[in-house]
């Protein structure tokens, strides 16, 4: 009895000393309106926009965080993880960047789910979406914007966008990539403002 108590004690222990942490959960968020947002025409309130297909490299497909340690290594954080699926993320904020900035709700994500046909749709191909708690984040992505009535791109180009990371944390480091995206949704923006004033 005492032997058999003694090894339920010491399995014990050994449960709590082996366990592992709680894994933290992050979101990328949609930028928050300032009032300093350009003030575009007012036709452009009725352009339809699609945003997608949002490609991710299958290195970035996955919950882990991606943190990269040198030009040819990676890690993940184990114990850091994104809240849903980075192509949704990433699709999510920019539509919801995109209408705040070019002030218009007839904006989806792909596939366009209604009969008319869309004005505009913007493709993203993420090529790199890391960095490192208290180093800088990278956003590289191709991107192209394709309009209606034209059969190739009006836009087609390479964004590469870094970020510091102001703290060793990695909810810095989402901070970070965080206004990554916002630059890059503010690029979107402005193209889309310069094509559709043509």
């Amino acid at each position: 009895m005492k032997i058999h108590t003694i090894v339920c004690l010491a399995a014990v222990l050994c449960a709590c000393a082996c366990a592992t942490p709680g894994s933290k959960f992050y979101m990328l968020n949609a930028m928050q309106q300032t009032g300093q947002e350009v003030q575009p025409a007012v036709e452009l309130q009725e352009l339809s926009i699609c945003v997608g297909p949002v490609l991710t490299p299958d290195y970035l497909d996955r919950a882990q965080m991606c943190v990269r340690d040198s030009g040819n290594r990676v890690r993940y954080a184990e114990y850091h993880r994104w809240a849903e699926p980075l192509e949704s993320a990433v699709s999510r904020v920019l539509v919801e960047n995109l209408s705040l900035l070019l002030h218009t709700a007839r904006i989806d994500v792909f596939p366009w789910k209604t009969a008319a046909p869309v004005d505009y749709q913007v493709r993203i191909m993420l090529i790199r979406f890391d960095g490192e708690p208290g180093g800088q984040a990278v956003l590289k992505a191709r991107w192209s914007l394709e309009a209606a009535d034209k059969d190739i791109p009006v836009f087609d180009a390479i964004a590469s966008i870094v970020e510091p990371v102001d703290a060793r944390t990695y909810e810095a480091l989402a901070r970070a990539q965080n206004r990554a995206l916002e630059k890059l949704s503010r690029d979107i923006a402005m193209v889309i403002h310069e094509a559709a004033a043509r």
